[in-house]
Parts: structure tokens; C-alpha cells; sequence
């Protein structure tokens, strides 16, 4: 009689054990879907992923193209500044992206250049560690 009711006991048990190691098991699998879902449409929503992986084309105003331009002018214009006070700084450019429009480099090219109106095509070049390094705006 006590043989038949551990036996019940232990069963029961395993029973309770498969249940918890189920519950657990889909709890997780949720929350890990949740999450890729998440990340998906944070990732989907950044229009530089979505460029950058060709999954859509957005066409780039040439008014975006001359904030750029003007923008890479400000910090060649700041760390020329910076450079005649500090003289720590290994290189200016180090974590500035190169910029290109109509194979012009951005230094080289004035804001009266760009057609405000145009539409310009634009390709990233990117290292081995997958940063941005240059930047290639060309009119459509």
C-alpha cells in the first residue's frame, strides 16, 4: 500500500514538475518573441537601417544635402579652432564621416552648388566593423 502511494506521489510530482517546466518555457518563448518584435520595429522605424539596407528608397531632398554641407563645414571650422588650443588631439577627422556630393567632396563644395528642389540618390560606404565612413549623395 505505501509502494502504490509514493508511486501516486512521485507521479503527481513529475506532473507538477512538466507543468512548471512548460509554464516556464512558453513564459520565456513570449518574452523573447516580444522582444524581437520590438527591436524589429525600432529598427524599422530608424530610416538610416532601412536606407542602408536597400529595403527602400527614400529620396533625399537636396535641402537634407545642404544641411549636411553645412553641417561638415561647422565641425572642419570647430576642430580647427580646437586644434590651435589643444595639442592632444590625434586627428580631427576621427570620428567625422566623409562626405561626397556629385564626386565633389563636401569641403570643396558650396551651399549655391545644390538645387534645393532636386532629389539626389545617396550610398554608404562602411568599414569592417560596419561604421558609416563616407557618404555619397549623387543627383538623381
Amino acid at each position: 500500500m505505501s509502494g502504490n502511494l509514493e508511486r501516486i506521489l512521485y507521479l503527481g510530482l513529475a506532473v507538477v514538475l512538466l507543468g512548471l517546466a512548460f509554464t516556464f518555457f512558453f513564459s520565456g518563448y513570449n518574452n523573447f518573441r516580444d522582444y524581437i518584435t520590438q527591436s524589429s520595429e525600432i529598427i524599422n522605424d530608424d530610416r538610416m537601417v532601412t536606407v542602408t539596407e536597400g529595403k527602400e528608397k527614400y529620396p533625399i531632398k537636396g535641402t537634407e544635402v545642404i544641411h549636411q554641407l553645412l553641417e561638415t563645414k561647422r565641425l572642419e571650422k570647430n576642430s580647427e579652432v580646437l586644434s590651435l588650443y589643444s595639442d592632444s588631439i590625434e586627428s580631427s577627422n576621427q570620428g567625422h564621416v566623409e562626405i561626397w556630393v556629385s564626386g565633389k567632396d563636401a569641403s570643396d563644395v558650396e551651399t549655391s552648388e545644390v538645387n534645393h528642389f532636386s532629389y539626389y540618390d545617396i550610398e554608404f560606404e562602411k568599414d569592417n566593423s560596419g561604421r558609416i565612413v563616407k557618404v555619397k549623395y549623387t543627383l538623381r
